[in-house]
């Protein structure tokens, strides 16, 4: 069953956990936008925008689902850790722009985006399920995303210098696709997280 909390109280949570997540966002939004320091005025502007956006997605889903709280909290958590995710992979991106690398980091990033919403099932039952070995599997799949990147990053140093906060870049970039497998199984009902831990 669904907890629901009073209404005076469930506003009280939200105004806290939206301030919580624009704080965390412009934790992730003010580095990302100084990477690199010669875009950082248009890039301010952008990520800000970005960021409203999401705040006011994230009310949206409030007002929608405020008498479930459960559901709220985790949407709440998606939004949170999709928001870090792209601000996250915007520095690397920006930093491989008009080379083939950008569109091979892109790529790879929406497939990764695309393979942990289809499996975020077998995400959840790695961390649920003890007795399941899909956590395995997903730290090698992470393991191989490193190695990508690190090869991406390789190929490009020895092309051309390696300009200033590639190394941070591609740390922010590792992080968010750490998030990217987390978030799809903050989608999960409770009921169906339920129904993983048992299977």
């Amino acid at each position: 069953m669904q907890k629901n909390i009073p209404n005076e109280s469930s506003e009280t949570v939200a105004d806290s956990r939206i301030k919580m997540t624009v704080f965390l966002l412009i934790c992730v939004m003010l580095p990302s936008s100084f990477m690199p320091e010669e875009t950082v005025v248009k890039w301010l502007i952008i990520n800000s925008i970005i960021l409203l956006l999401i705040v006011g997605i994230q009310f949206g889903v409030w007002q929608k689902y405020k008498n479930d709280t459960v559901k709220y909290y985790s949407f709440q958590v998606y939004i949170m850790l999709m928001g870090i995710v792209l601000f996250a992979v915007i520095p690397l991106l920006k930093l491989l722009s008009g080379t083939i690398y950008f569109w091979l980091m892109a790529l790879a990033t929406v497939v990764i985006i695309i393979a942990a919403h289809v499996l975020k099932k077998k995400t959840t039952v790695g961390f649920v399920n003890r007795n399941n070995k899909n956590l395995m599997k997903i730290a090698s799949v992470y393991v191989v995303i490193l190695v990508f990147a690190a090869l991406v990053l390789i190929a490009m140093m020895q092309t051309k210098e390696a300009p200033e906060n590639t190394g941070v870049s591609i740390l922010f970039y590792l992080v968010g696709v750490l998030f990217i497998v987390l978030a799809p199984m903050f989608l999960l009902s409770k009921t169906e997280v339920d129904r993983l831990a048992k299977s």
